[in-house]
């Protein structure tokens, strides 16, 4: 599995026990601060899917293992592949354009994990390599690399979003305060997710965000919250997603492996790694009881529900974006549909 789906942190300690405990996590200071949907059951809308085509189109281009893509604002798309370490940027019509990257390693342009992706209106290209502590620029017309930022290994990002307006948001690794901030060379660091050492904040602000105008749109993994925060760290608003009322409290645990004392966290995911803005709407991927994709739609600026639709099993992992689904597949593919959604 690859670092942008990792949600188990395990670390050292001086102190050493025999047997698994539970503890608790503290205060989730988020869910305190969420507030209600106005709307308390879903309302379904129907969408129409149509198949268009396959990526990679070119005989002479290929996919190992592609895990996510990330859309841009003139209809290209960049699929992230870890079989080979690398992005390929393709058209609106599936032709390929160009890669980025030269593979797996430390040395300038490889990468030792992709966890993000920034598609920047300056015509860069940011890749977020936690592994290597960096995160990489490469030129959006040369695919060429360009430099690198370096970071303290304890502090390196793993999700990284920019605006249209430059604004750059982080969320971090093991810091109490989950997030920062980057605006002409003012650092804001925010986001006190739990009461609680920065180890387990950082295994509870597993989750998404997106960047929205001048805002960041986070979405934790575990737990059924839409928060959105500004450029000084301020918490605009937080609105419980239409799971809430499912909602089971994870349990943290803590075992010893091999002498060394670790935690992890045990309980069902709320929400889907895969979110994404298109427009002014928020898709979130939700849990679901039965076997089908559940997409609930929200206001990006409000966090208000809107209206939800289902898609089969069959389309499940996909990534819906400018209206279309683009769906890696275990062939080392990706299948391309149009999607009718209610406008």
């Amino acid at each position: 599995m690859d670092g942008r789906y990792t949600v188990l942190i395990c670390f050292f300690v001086l102190s050493c026990s025999s047997s698994e405990d539970e503890d608790t996590f503290g205060d989730f200071l988020f869910l305190e601060k969420a507030e209600e949907q106005q709307t308390r059951e879903r309302v379904w809308e129907n969408v129409s899917v149509s198949r268009m085509f396959e990526l990679p189109g070119d005989e002479e281009i290929m996919l190992y293992d592609p895990q996510y893509l990330i859309p841009d604002t003139n209809g290209d798309m960049y699929v992230v592949d870890y079989g080979a370490y690398q992005i390929l940027r393709f058209d609106s019509k599936g032709n390929y354009i160009m890669s980025y990257g030269s593979g797996a390693g430390s040395a300038p342009g490889e990468f030792l994990n992709i966890d993000d992706v920034e598609v920047a209106s300056d015509s860069l290209i940011y890749v977020t390599d936690s592994n290597n502590a960096r995160i990489s620029s490469f030129s959006k017309a040369t695919g060429s690399f360009i430099d690198s930022r370096v970071f303290d290994r304890q502090e390196a990002p793993y999700r990284h979003a920019i605006t249209y307006t430059g604004i750059e948001y982080f969320v971090r690794a093991f810091n109490k305060l989950a997030f920062e901030s980057n605006f002409r060379d003012r650092s804001v660091e925010f986001g006190e997710l739990v009461e609680g050492n920065r180890f387990v904040s950082h295994l509870v602000a597993a989750g998404m965000i997106e960047a929205y105008k001048d805002w960041m749109i986070y979405v934790p993994l575990r737990f059924p919250v839409i928060m959105v925060y500004d450029v000084n760290g301020n918490l605009v608003r937080a609105k419980k997603t239409m799971t809430f009322d499912k909602f089971e409290e994870p349990q943290l645990v803590r075992y010893v492996m091999n002498g060394i004392e670790n935690y992890r966290i045990e309980g069902d995911f709320e929400n889907s790694v895969i979110i994404s803005v298109v427009g002014d709407e928020l898709l979130l991927q939700s849990a679901s009881d039965s076997e089908d994709l559940i997409v609930d739609v929200y206001d990006a600026g409000s966090s208000e529900y809107k209206y939800s639709f289902r898609l089969g099993l069959d389309y499940y992992p996909s990534f819906i974006t400018n209206d279309r689904i683009w769906q890696p597949t275990r062939d080392a593919t990706v299948i391309v549909h149009s999607i009718k959604r209610p406008s």
